[in-house]
């Protein structure tokens, strides 16, 4: 099964940008977009995405309030924050205690540092993910 990728930003522009740069750099995988956190939140139960790359302030839903709706269905997902306002200790201390920041990116992006947080979080999914069905393995003769 492919690994889905969900990317929430309310800036249409940047959204726009994103996600041409996120096809073209990892095509093999679904990609899905929402423009707020409510909208992020609703297209999350429709697609179960592994990957959410999320920006922090958002009308109707803030990415930060999203995150921890998403992480009540899928606690596992993988988070990249992407923002311009808050500092990773604000960001930290918002989402309340017990709460694992997985990547934090500060805008303007500097894809680079987007390429490595996702490389991460494909590969944490990637050892997260289920063994093929019981019974596969090659039997030596």
């Amino acid at each position: 099964m492919a690994t889905t990728m969900m990317l929430v930003e309310d800036d249409r522009d940047t959204l726009e940008i994103l996600s041409v740069v996120l096809r073209r750099k990892y095509g093999d995988l679904k990609l899905c977009t929402a423009q707020n956190g409510r909208e992020g939140v609703e297209l999350f139960k429709e697609r179960d995405a592994d990957i959410v790359i999320t920006d922090v302030n958002m009308p109707e839903m803030g990415g930060v309030a999203m995150v921890q709706a998403i992480r009540g269905i899928k606690p596992q997902v993988q988070f990249i924050f992407i923002t311009a306002d808050a500092g990773r200790a604000t960001l930290e201390h918002s989402v309340g205690a017990g709460f694992q920041l997985d990547h934090y990116i500060e805008k303007p992006i500097d894809y680079r540092d987007l390429f490595s947080a996702i490389e991460q979080s494909l590969a944490k999914v990637t050892a997260m993910a289920p063994a093929g069905p019981a019974g596969t393995e090659a039997k030596a003769h």
